[in-house]
């Protein structure tokens, strides 16, 4: 697998009202199996991470990211679509854009990630997307 680190959005594309997606939490834990390191992207107003906690499901855990692999706007200053957000999580991996890879919902962020020379996935159907996926990169 040529991808080294793979960035998500939270929103409707880990998860949703509450709860993960369908397939989502297990992509990632299959991603940290298959040692490929896993951050998050992901536009957070003025939420700091304990106010935006409550409205994660109960078992989201900001561990399962690495830490400096986790670009949250409300931290970093900086929302998507912005090209700065997507080169900046590019030089937290230390790697080659094209061994990164963004997965979100949003066609304008993928394209702004793309922008930024990073592989990207659209999740429209977490169901069936994970699973796509997951045998796409194996």
């Amino acid at each position: 697998m040529g991808i080294k680190a793979i960035f998500f959005d939270i929103g409707n594309t880990l998860v949703g009202k509450k709860q993960w997606l369908s397939g989502s939490k297990e992509f990632v834990l299959a991603m940290r199996q298959n040692k490929v390191r896993v951050g998050l992207i992901s536009n957070t107003g003025d939420l700091d991470r304990e106010a935006l906690a409550k409205l994660l499901p109960p078992d989201f855990d900001f561990g399962l990211f690495e830490g400096g692999l986790t670009l949250l706007s409300s931290e970093i200053g900086i929302e998507k679509p912005d090209i700065g957000m997507f080169l900046l999580a590019v030089e937290h991996t230390r790697l080659s854009p094209w061994e990164t890879m963004f997965v979100g919902e949003s066609l304008t962020e993928t394209l702004a990630a793309q922008r930024a020379g990073m592989q990207t996935a659209r999740i429209a159907n977490p169901k069936s997307d994970y699973a796509e996926l997951l045998k796409f990169l194996s």
